[in-house]
């Protein structure tokens, strides 16, 4: 709701103060430089220019608008005839922020921008938000306050009078904020002032989010966290004049006491489970589950609780030793080694894939390389996690078992006795069951044996060529290095595979063979010292000799359980499990949940089946990696062989409906086709658009201050596609000390209060009570499917509000409701049919259960 602005009021003053201040900055930034030459042409324009700007300062306020808005043509007009030279400040939008500074009895206008621009002769003032030492002002004080600080290396005593933002959208002045209200102009001209805050607030949703049982106290907290120091300023909370801003700015959450605990932990969230989450926790121990849940929806905390289920029921086989749980990030990783023994269940194993498999690859084959490309060509990606590669693998080792066959006969025919190669023949096809490394351990024992009636020569022929090839089947690397640069076989295994071409093969190969080749010879200068390339890399490093890729160790690994029947190393050590969690498993390869489940140990049951118990949770809308060749569960499923049921949890705990329902648009029906329950509504989605990131910083900053003052509880994710933007925005927000401010880069987060500044990669699985995504404009997230998942899992992030931060044009995945308007309600109401099936869930996925 809003009001027009009457005549002769506080908010009159303030808009005809800005308009004045507008247009004098737009005569001035269009005349350029001062010590530029005038071109040809521009003089008239010049001089219309300052005759505007001298009526605009002697104007009525009714008299403004037709003077400014033209001042701001000629304004366009004048730059447009200047040439190429680049303008010193940008006329569509020259400032976001102004301040009134009152030093010594002398007051003066203080603008912030993105560029600076000073010509004190005319009285304009812009300083750059990111360099400038006066801007600190702005950003550490509020209007009223008493500020101290030291610029250009003298110490600087005043008051900030006046301190507003304002938003200039294609050279025209669009809003106005200040202590006083907001004031916007609409299309029509006429300025109207908001009716309630002033400002949009983040609130209602502090302690929300889980966290690890770990509390902090409040002073120590702000001694780790805390990054932004208030300095001798006497700015928020330092004794200033202002009064608190949080009745009219923007504001993350709505309670100023902390009656919430700091952290969450399951023992209070198990008391929410539902029935149909209890049902998937206490199935049978042996078989598979496989959970299909959207975002909040109880995922994670189904297959935590289901380990202490299982460790419950049955300690001497589900001891924690005995139980893997596998997680898509390292903080999940430590998020689930705090919640676990809250649970009544410590040591079990939570480890990301990648750690996994990389130790475990260098534990089981000894000597093999611990370095890793980190250039890995896309198509040489989508080829080794390709399901398509399970069936290669299994015909490469059968091949070789055949091949191994036949030279051990031929070895016996050698030595002369037909017979004799016969009964050979047939006790090596009586093992083909078996591992082919199994497989010839048990022949040259049964050579040794009394049992093997074969004449002197042929024995030891015999044995002799087992001895040889047991060394050779127990050679992986070898095994690795021969098949994945071997085109005969890549090109025969993914015959009939239409997602891959035959170029993508071809690079593989050559890939891998530079691979196998190993690391080049190291060059050197005549002093003997190593020479480096232009870019100040060691020349060896361009190529990937000697290098594993990430996507080589499942491969490795697979080729070590067909080889071998188990995960075991050359000592005899057997790696596995009896049960194993797999979380976020859209995002795993075939190949990769195949090891797994294969690293589980199998137990007959009622019916003499050998059955694994495992758990398997994801989300189809949630994918963060596109190169899987994931199609669904039932396409992994029968890729891996294994026979389950999808269950699935559609009640979505965490997020409001208000949330969900853009989450939802956001994918669009062909990848979101199930509409999920949710508990309960909110505040709706709200996008906020402004001219550049400078202005975008001071609105958050504002806003996140007054957050963190009224609810010290509360965990705030700001969250941008790409990590050069998360660290403007992080820089940005420090220098306005934002408190408890962290930079999260390598999933390092803390589950502790404060704000979390990182790209959208690194949540997956996590909650926060709030969440803001920054430059959601149409360059950072395209039309394309990958765009929508990462929208998709960034906003479902949110326990209680989401807001979106738009500095150029909006992104098109955006709902035209929410571009248009910008505020996104909850869905139009469902049918009472549409409401009575369905699913639930509970959390989060790291959830865990958003405390209600």
């Amino acid at each position: 709701m809003s009001k027009p602005v009457q005549p002769s009021t506080p908010g009159a003053e303030i808009v005809a103060e800005e308009e004045r201040l507008h247009g004098r900055v737009q005569a001035r930034v269009a005349m350029g430089q001062e010590d530029i030459v005038d071109r040809v042409g521009t003089d008239e324009f010049d001089e219309e220019l300052i005759r505007l700007r001298d009526m605009i300062a002697e104007a009525k306020p009714e008299d403004l608008p037709p003077l400014v808005e033209q001042m701001t043509r000629l304004a366009a007009i004048r730059s447009r005839l200047g040439g190429s030279r680049s303008l010193p400040a940008d006329p569509a939008s020259p400032y976001f922020a102004h301040m009134v500074l009152s030093e010594n009895g002398r007051r003066r206008d203080v603008l912030v921008g993105k560029r600076g621009f000073i010509d004190r002769k005319h009285n304009v003032q812009i300083v750059d938000w990111r360099n400038a030492p006066v801007s600190r002002i702005y950003y550490r004080y509020d209007e009223g306050d008493d500020y101290e600080e030291e610029i250009a290396g003298r110490p600087t005593q005043g008051m900030v009078e006046v301190r507003r933002n304002v938003s200039i959208i294609h050279s025209k002045l669009r809003r106005i904020g200040a202590p006083q209200g907001t004031f916007v102009r609409d299309s029509h001209e006429v300025w109207h002032e908001a009716v309630g805050e002033a400002m949009p607030v983040l609130r209602g949703g502090q302690g929300k989010a889980v966290r690890v049982p770990r509390a902090l106290k409040p002073e120590s907290r702000d001694a780790q966290d805390d990054k932004g120091g208030r300095g001798k300023g006497k700015g928020r909370g330092k004794g200033g004049r202002g009064q608190p801003r949080a009745a009219q700015r923007a504001t993350l959450g709505v309670h100023g006491d902390d009656l919430h605990r700091a952290d969450k932990s399951l023992p209070e969230i198990a008391a929410l489970i539902d029935g149909e989450q209890f049902d998937l926790i206490t199935q049978p121990e042996s078989g598979m589950v496989v959970i299909q849940g959207g975002a909040g929806s109880g995922k994670t905390t189904v297959a935590l609780h289901r380990i202490a289920y299982l460790n419950f029921a049955d300690r001497s086989r589900f001891r924690p030793q005995n139980i893997l749980f596998v997680v898509p990030s390292a903080s999940l990783a430590r998020y689930v080694a705090g919640v676990l023994p809250a649970l009544g269940v410590s040591g079990v194993a939570a480890l990301t894939y990648e750690r996994w498999a990389r130790d475990l690859r260098i534990r089981l084959l000894r000597g093999s390389s611990g370095k890793y490309n980190h250039d890995t060509p896309e198509a040489v990606s989508r080829v080794k996690k390709h399901p398509a590669l399970l069936g290669v693998l299994d015909r490469y080792v059968a091949a070789q078992a055949a091949s191994f066959g036949d030279e051990i006969l031929a070895a016996a025919r050698e030595a002369g006795d037909r017979r004799a190669a016969e009964i050979l023949q047939q006790a090596w096809a009586e093992r083909a069951e078996l591992p082919l490394a199994v497989r010839l351990a048990k022949l040259g024992g049964w050579l040794r044996s009394r049992d093997a009636r074969l004449p002197s020569p042929v024995r030891q022929a015999a044995e002799s060529a087992v001895k040889r090839l047991r060394r050779r089947a127990g050679d992986v690397l070898a095994d690795w290095s021969e098949l994945m640069s071997d085109p005969r076989a890549l090109g025969e295994g993914f015959a009939g595979w239409d997602d891959l071409s035959a170029a993508d093969l071809r690079r593989t190969v050559e890939w891998c063979a530079q691979q196998a080749a190993g690391p080049v010879e190291l060059a050197v200068n005549p002093d003997g010292q190593p020479i480096d390339a232009i870019d100040g890399r060691a020349i060896e490093e361009d190529g990937p000799g000697g290098r594993f890729d990430l996507e080589d160790d499942p491969i490795l690994l697979r080729l070590i359980q067909l080889k071998r029947g188990r995960l075991l190393g050359a000592g005899g050590a057997e790696v596995s499990y009896e049960h194993v969690a797999i979380d976020e498993a859209q995002d795993r390869s075939a190949i990769e949940v195949k090891v797994l489940i294969e690293a589980t140990r199998a137990h007959e049951d009622s019916r003499g089946r050998p059955q694994r118990s495992i758990t398997i949770a994801g989300d189809t809308a949630q994918r963060l990696v596109f190169d899987n060749s994931f199609h669904g569960w039932q396409s992994l499923l029968d890729n891996t062989g294994q026979a389950a049921v999808v269950r699935p949890l559609r009640l979505s705990y965490r997020s409001t409906a208000e949330v969900m329902y853009f989450a939802r648009e956001v994918l669009g029906p062909e990848l979101a086709p199930d509409e999920p329950l949710v508990a309960r509504s909110g505040e709706p989605v709200e996008l906020h658009m402004f001219g550049d990131i400078g202005e975008a910083v001071a609105f958050l900053a504002d806003a996140l201050r007054a957050l963190v003052g009224r609810e010290p509880s509360a965990s705030v994710a700001v969250l941008a596609r790409h990590s050069e933007q998360a660290d403007a925005y992080y820089a940005g927000l420090m220098r306005a000390e934002v408190p408890s401010l962290r930079r999260v880069r390598n999933h390092d987060f803390r589950f502790v209060p404060g704000v979390d500044v990182t790209d959208v990669t690194q949540v997956k699985g996590l909650e926060f009570d709030y969440v803001i995504m920054v430059d959601v404009n149409a360059s950072s997230y395209p039309s394309n499917v990958e765009s929508r998942h990462l929208l998709h899992i960034g906003a479902t992030r949110a326990a209680h509000q989401l807001w979106l931060i738009s500095t150029s044009t909006p992104s098109n995945l955006l709902p035209e409701e929410l571009r248009e308007r910008g505020s996104l309600g909850a869905p139009p109401p469902a049918d009472a049919d549409d409401n009575d099936g369905g699913g639930t869930g509970d959390e989060a996925d790291a959830e865990t259960a958003a405390s209600s």
